[in-house]
């Protein structure tokens, strides 16, 4: 992205009112446990690691979704 990182954009994202409880999985190419960490408390649901598989996305957004 080229004004921001994904973290900070889901940062600034929750601090709107309207999008706060909007989940969010962050599909990104970072899978460093510290990161998945930081991104987990700015609001991220879930976290899938490129390259991923169609059906891995399906799967994590039918549970969130329940």
């Amino acid at each position: 992205m080229p004004n921001m990182d994904g973290i900070t954009f889901l940062k600034e994202m929750k601090k709107n009112p309207t999008h706060r409880f909007t989940p969010v999985i962050m599909l990104t190419t970072e899978s460093q446990a510290g990161i998945k960490e930081e991104g987990r408390q700015a609001g991220a649901k879930a976290w899938i690691v490129k390259p991923f598989k169609p059906n891995d996305l399906l799967a994590v957004i039918k549970k969130i979704i329940g």
